[in-house]
């Protein structure tokens, strides 16, 4: 289903086209380059960064700011920063269109910036929802789960995200978090989707925003996944936060162990002490009573 974002999206693609084609393929191709190693940057070094911001804010003001606003300076510091010093600094001359064009422009050249402008919105597209979803109070401004026909942000995630190091069997563990499993594999552990308390009542609602991680269309209580650094928790990747729109403590899991899980032996008891033998009783020395004669009349006989 189209939504009005992807009508933005494709609105941004077209003008960025014709700006290229204006400028030429030379500067629309060195802006595209530019933006998408700027964004690399950014999506492989921000957690780092954002990381050392927060403990300077938490040492200077204490716990009383949320982490996703360290998280959106650090992104906006690598990926716009970098970007604006790169094309103020260096690339003055292409930011007027008029002092580029000329009549003498061949029309591969032009095509060929109208190529690269359009590749280029869509990654500035990508760049600019992605820095968005991490504004905390703007969590809803993206339609909730995966629901966009051109989701330019997952496409900017997913192609910077492929120069990250730390990854599991080629999964790239910052980029989707640890990988869904079976509860047929008796080593996986037991969680539920990424989920956002948009409503604040406890529990999962339609209001709510949650991953869709198993791709079967709803929440998911009961999610099991590989633990691949052995915590007991699903570390949560960048996919999931951006498109539940929160990338701080707010977007939660509930981890927890299987049913099926064996119990824990319980530890032996203390050590009863032996119990003493039985004494043997003691003669009291009287002589045991003699039976009766054979002849003698008991009292019995008399009933």
């Amino acid at each position: 289903m189209i939504t009005p974002l992807d009508l933005l999206i494709v609105a941004a693609v077209f003008g960025l086209a014709f700006w290229g084609w204006r400028a030429g393929g030379a500067i629309a191709t060195t802006a595209g380059l530019e933006l998408l190693a700027c964004l690399a940057v950014a999506v492989v070094f921000h957690e780092s960064l954002a990381g050392l911001l927060h403990s300077i804010v938490v040492t200077a003001f204490g716990d009383t700011v949320s982490s996703g606003w360290s998280v959106l300076v650090a992104f906006a510091i690598l990926a716009w920063g970098t970007f604006a010093i790169l094309r103020t600094q260096y690339h003055r001359h292409s930011l007027d269109d008029d002092d580029d064009e000329t009549d003498e422009d061949p029309l591969l050249d032009r095509l060929v910036g109208a190529a690269a402008g359009a590749v280029g919105g869509f990654v500035l597209v990508g760049g600019v929802l992605v820095t968005l979803s991490m504004v905390p109070f703007l969590a809803g401004l993206k339609p909730s789960g995966d629901r966009l026909a051109l989701d330019a942000g997952k496409f900017v995630l997913r192609a910077m995200g492929q120069f990250v190091r730390e990854r599991h069997e080629g999964w790239p563990l910052p980029l989707w978090g640890e990988p869904p499993s079976r509860s047929a594999v008796a080593s996986a552990r037991l969680t539920s989707e990424p989920w956002f308390d948009a409503d604040d009542n406890g529990t999962f609602t339609d209001a709510d925003r949650h991953r869709d991680v198993d791709a079967n269309g709803t929440f998911s209580k009961d999610l099991y996944y590989t633990d691949v650094d052995g915590d007991g928790m699903r570390r949560i990747g960048m996919i999931d936060k951006y498109v539940a729109g929160r990338w701080d403590a707010a977007l939660m899991s509930d981890d927890r162990p299987r049913p099926d899980a064996p119990k824990p032996a319980q530890p032996p008891g203390p050590a009863q002490p032996p119990s003493k033998p039985a004494q043997p009783q003691k003669p009291d020395g009287r002589k045991p009573a003699a039976p009766p004669a054979a002849d003698e009349k008991q009292v019995e006989d008399d009933f």
